[in-house]
């Protein structure tokens, strides 16, 4: 029998693959889209900041700082002071990624159906609570 963390390692290899994978054609690494597509999901008028991206995406300060600072360099994200704290720096997609976050979001949109299709919608969902819970409590 398989161990748990062996099983959930190796299912995250696939994934991975998959979505680093596409993410070079667009010249992204996965992390990269994956800001993207969750940068895209606010409202533009609703602030995000770095601190949102290390909880959303579990990653240290130091990890986070790097990943911004490249997609700056790339020009996917505009980083603008806040008007409440001028420590804080608000991210939003650039009109470069926000091109690219259309086919992010199908890409991404194709994977989920194909989980789908492969648990089915309810089981998937289970999954999911149950991850989060493995999360939070591990």
């Amino acid at each position: 029998m398989k161990r748990f963390g062996v099983a959930l390692q190796r299912t995250q290899n696939v994934l991975h693959r998959e979505l680093d994978q596409y993410a070079r054609t667009l010249g992204l690494t996965d992390t990269q889209m994956s800001i993207i597509d969750y940068l895209s999901s606010f409202p533009q008028d609703k602030s995000i900041y770095q601190k949102n991206i290390e909880t959303e995406f579990n990653i240290r300060k130091s990890t986070a700082t790097n990943i911004l600072r490249l997609m700056e360099q790339k020009k996917l994200i505009i980083r603008t002071s806040s008007k409440q704290d001028s420590r804080l720096k608000k991210i939003s997609l650039t009109p470069k990624a926000q091109k690219i976050e259309i086919k992010v979001n199908s890409f991404l949109n194709d994977s989920e159906k194909r989980i789908e299709e492969i648990l089915g919608k309810e089981e998937k969902q289970e999954l999911i609570n149950e991850l989060i819970t493995l999360e939070h409590l591990l």
